[in-house]
């Protein structure tokens, strides 16, 4: 009987040791990206371009699955609760990581504890500040003195959270007061500052920059750390207020627990396609900056960092959890 049970123990330890995939053995079949916005957005064809390389490299498909929902809540959800094979991960922005922390009191995950940091998808995704042309403002110095002289004139149109945050930290900064107009997608909020019902709007680069060429809108600063490199002639935000700057960003997540030799594959390869030359074009046509030169413990400090950003700002905005 003692035999038996010994055997049987063994045995059970040897299959749970075969169910662990090793960086020889990964990946079994098909893996699952799990992306926490909708089809057609920057962080969805930014994930895709990897996903492309990573199917190629590894001869197996890494096919994308769209959750959006709930401030990425449900993306990342459904990813803290998957095996840690590596045949799920997650392309999370910032918000699910850094932000839901800070408004949320309850969570569905962790985000300290219930992932595995992998690769930076991009370092910086800043968005600009664009007026409409019928505003006599030509730099951001004259929109808030425009600002301060039209008390109720402006508002700014932001879809996502970033962008409503980040109006209201810039109004706080400058000592102005534009009106809020909170969207839950981009192009409403575009096409309402196209047609003048909202006079600005902090968006992604590349959906105004048609309509900057066209003469229709006007850029007037980068809401980021630094200037972007297609625009050199925009200031960013920091360098007029030193310290409040908030650029979103993708990263490649794993549950916790994940094979390190799998993780430390998975970033190589990642790492390297990000480097490409017509990844880096592709990357900047959607107003993103990629250098694939992150560890994955670096990544894991850049997010903690990130949260505490986050913290400091929503506290500063009188931003409490709900």
């Amino acid at each position: 009987m003692l035999v038996s049970c010994i055997c049987g123990i063994m045995l059970c330890a040897v299959r749970l040791v075969a169910a662990q995939p090793t960086s020889s053995a990964w990946p079994i079949g098909t893996v699952t990206i799990v992306a926490s916005t909708a089809v057609g957005t920057r962080q969805d064809i930014a994930t895709r371009l990897v996903a492309g390389v990573l199917t190629s490299r590894y001869k197996q498909s890494f096919v994308i699955e769209n959750r959006p929902g709930g401030n990425g809540i449900i993306a990342a959800r459904d990813v803290a609760h998957a095996k840690p094979d590596g045949q799920t991960l997650l392309s999370s922005g910032n918000s699910p990581i850094a932000a839901n922390p800070h408004l949320f009191k309850s969570l569905p995950y962790n985000p300290e504890e219930d992932f595995t940091a992998i690769a930076m998808i991009t370092d910086s995704n800043p968005l600009v500040l664009a007026v409409n042309s019928s505003i006599p403002v030509n730099s951001f110095s004259e929109y808030v003195a425009y600002a301060k002289a039209n008390p109720g004139r402006l508002s700014n149109a932001g879809f996502g959270q970033l962008s409503w945050i980040m109006g209201r930290v810039l109004d706080k900064a400058a000592g102005i007061e534009t009106l809020q107009v909170r969207y839950t997608s981009l192009a409403p909020s575009l096409t309402d500052t196209l047609e003048d019902r909202t006079t600005s709007t902090i968006t992604t680069l590349d959906s105004v920059e048609p309509y900057v060429a066209a003469g229709k809108l006007k850029l007037i600063v980068t809401v980021g750390r630094e200037r972007f490199p297609t625009i050199p002639d925009v200031p960013a935000l920091e360098e007029i207020y030193p310290g409040i700057a908030m650029e979103g960003w993708f990263v490649l997540l794993g549950p916790a627990r994940m094979p390190e030799d799998i993780v430390d594959k998975i970033n190589a390869t990642t790492n390297a396609s990000l480097k490409q030359p017509e990844v880096q074009k592709r990357m900047l046509a959607l107003g993103s900056i990629v250098h694939g030169n992150k560890t994955p413990g670096q990544v894991a400090a850049f997010m903690r960092d990130e949260t505490d950003r986050w913290g400091k700002i929503l506290s500063d905005l009188g931003i409490e959890p709900q």
